[in-house]
């Protein structure tokens, strides 16, 4: 059976998108990187669980061009597991994932103590627009009752 040039695409395309989970997910725009005006920073809203006091999200940070971090990794994003404490407007890095492609390319280890070393969130854009998706109740859609 011949397959054609559209038809490997597709297969590829799903392949791609089976391989990362995180684009199953419902993200949400909220800034830019600091540095990288082209590169762009998600929330993915379908993420949200709550923890005790803490509200736990995925937030990815995407660039446009692959870059080297700090531990000589090479990824063009990576997606950080956060625990926001919105009483206190906090947060702490539970996780973060790298990515290269399709391919994870690093990964921390799960922080011991990010219940415990919450840090304040800064008070910026990108920051408040994050606090907002992750600590403030959903509006009502149109029609329906408050309970």
């Amino acid at each position: 059976m011949r397959h054609s040039g559209g038809t490997r695409l597709v297969a590829l395309l799903i392949g791609v998108m089976a391989s990362v989970p995180s684009f199953a997910s419902h993200w949400v725009p909220v800034g830019v990187p600091p540095g990288h005006p082209d590169g762009r920073i998600v929330v993915d809203v379908d993420s949200l669980q709550t923890f005790d006091q803490f509200t736990l999200v995925d937030i990815m940070t995407i660039y446009a061009t692959p870059l080297v971090n700090s531990h000589d990794i090479t990824l063009d994003r990576f997606v950080q597991r956060t625990a926001v404490n919105c009483a206190t407007r906090t947060f702490a890095r539970v996780t973060t994932t790298g990515y290269l492609g399709t391919k994870q390319v690093g990964a921390s280890s799960r922080s011991a103590d990010w219940r415990t070393s919450s840090t304040l969130l800064p008070n910026d854009a990108t920051s408040n627009r994050i606090y907002d998706l992750v600590c403030k109740p959903a509006a009502p859609t149109p029609g329906s009752k408050v309970k």
